[in-house]
C-alpha cells in the first residue's frame, strides 16, 4: 500500500503546535516557581547545613541561562549557516531547517528540564546546606527532646523568600539546565564532526566534550557556594543531561549513524509515497553525492536501518515477507530497490 505526504499546511501546524506548547510549558514552569516549597524539617545540630549563605552567588541562574543557551545558539547559527553551507553547498532554506531543528531541540530540552526539576523543588523542600543561616533560628533554640527535629517556626528570618529559597536545594536548577544546554551543544558537535567515524582524532573529542566541562563547572560552583549539596548537583546534572539526548534525538540521528554528519531529520512525514525519487531528501542526495556504487551501497545498506524500513514497498517483487529479516536478506534487498530506480 502507497502513502503519500502530508499537506504543506498540516506539516506547518505540527510546528507551530511543538512552539506553542513550549511557550505553555515555560508559563507552567513560571506558575510553579511562585509557590511556596514544603518545608522540610530539619537539625539545628546537622553540620551539613550550617555553612554560610554566599551572597552574591559564584554564577547567578540567569547567567546560567546564558551560558546554557545563547552559547549553543550562536554555535548552530555559525555552523549550519556557515560551515555546512559551505562544506555542502546546499541551499539556504536547507540551512535554515537544520538550524530551526537544532534550537527547537535546545528549547525543548531546556524548557522540560526546568519544569521537572523545579516541580520536584518544590515537592520535597530539602534544605539547602546554608538553610539554618537563612532561617536564623530565635536565641537559645534547640531540637525537640531526645530525638525531635526543628521545622522553620523556629525561624526569625522576616524575609519570606530567602527563607522559602532554603528550602529549595534537591535537584540543583543550576546543574539540569546547564547540562541540559551545553550537553545538548556536545551532542549536536558530536554528531556534526561524526566523532564515533572510527578514525579515533583526539582534537574532535576535545571539542566535543569542552561544552560538557562547562556545564560540570557550573555545577561545581553550586557545592563551593554551598547552595546544594552534592547529590544534588549530580542529580540535577543527569537530569539535564538525559533531557539533552532525548530533545537531540527527536530531531536528530544517532551519532552512530556517521554517514548524516549529524544533519537534522528532514520535513514531518505522515507518510510520503516509498516508491518516489521524493522518498530520500535532497539532504540525503547531497551527503551521498547522489546514488551510490555497489560497495557504498552495502555500506549504506547495513548502518542505517531507517532508510532500509523507509523503502520497504509493499508491491516490490523484492519485498521481503519479514522486514526485520536478517542483514543480508535485508542488504540483498536494498540493492534490488535501488537498482530499480
Amino acid at each position: 500500500m502507497l502513502r503519500y505526504r502530508a499537506s504543506n499546511a498540516r506539516i506547518l501546524v505540527s510546528y507551530v503546535i511543538d512552539y506553542a506548547l513550549l511557550v505553555i510549558l515555560l508559563a507552567i514552569w513560571g506558575w510553579i516557581s511562585t509557590l511556596p516549597p514544603r518545608h522540610s524539617r530539619f537539625s539545628l545540630t546537622d553540620i551539613t547545613l550550617q555553612y554560610p549563605m554566599a551572597d552574591p552567588e559564584t554564577i547567578s541562574f540567569e547567567n546560567a541561562c546564558l551560558l546554557s543557551i545563547l552559547l549553543p545558539v550562536l554555535v548552530f547559527i555559525l555552523w549550519s549557516l556557515l560551515i555546512d553551507f559551505y562544506r555542502y553547498r546546499s541551499k539556504v532554506a536547507e540551512r535554515l531547517w537544520d538550524l530551526n531543528c537544532a534550537i527547537l531541540g535546545l528549547a525543548l530540552s531546556v524548557t522540560v528540564s526546568i519544569v521537572i526539576v523545579t516541580s520536584l523543588k518544590q515537592i520535597v523542600g530539602r534544605p539547602r546546606p546554608d538553610s539554618i543561616s537563612r532561617c536564623k533560628p530565635e536565641a537559645g533554640a534547640h531540637d525537640a527532646s531526645p530525638y525531635g527535629l526543628s521545622s522553620i517556626e523556629i525561624c526569625t528570618q522576616t524575609d519570606k523568600s530567602i527563607l522559602d529559597e532554603g528550602f529549595r536545594s534537591w535537584p540543583s536548577g543550576h546543574s539540569s539546565t546547564a547540562f541540559a544546554g551545553l550537553f545538548y551543544l556536545s551532542l549536536y558537535l558530536a554528531g556534526k564532526l561524526s566523532l564515533f567515524d572510527n578514525k579515533g582524532e583526539v582534537w574532535k573529542t576535545v571539542i566535543v566534550i569542552s561544552p560538557s566541562l562547562g556545564a560540570a563547572a557550573i555545577a561545581c560552583t553550586r557545592i563551593l557556594d554551598h547552595r546544594h549539596h552534592g547529590s544534588d548537583a549530580v542529580t540535577g546534572s543527569l537530569m539535564g543531561a538525559g533531557c539533552a539526548w532525548m530533545a537531540y534525538r527527536l530531531y536528530f540521528p544517532s551519532l552512530s549513524d556517521t554517514e548524516r554528519q549529524g544533519q537534522a531529520w528532514s520535513l514531518r512525514s505522515w507518510g510520503e509515497s516509498l516508491r518516489s525519487k521524493s522518498r530520500d531528501s535532497t539532504l540525503d542526495d547531497t551527503l551521498t553525492g547522489g546514488l551510490p556504487d555497489d560497495e557504498e551501497r552495502i555500506d549504506l545498506a547495513s548502518k542505517n536501518q531507517f532508510r532500509r524500513r523507509q523503502r520497504l514497498a509493499d508491491d516490490s517483487p523484492y519485498a521481503p515477507e519479514n522486514p526485520y529479516q536478517s542483514t543480508y536478506d535485508g542488504v540483498e534487498y536494498e540493492l534490488n530497490i535501488l537498482n530499480d530506480r
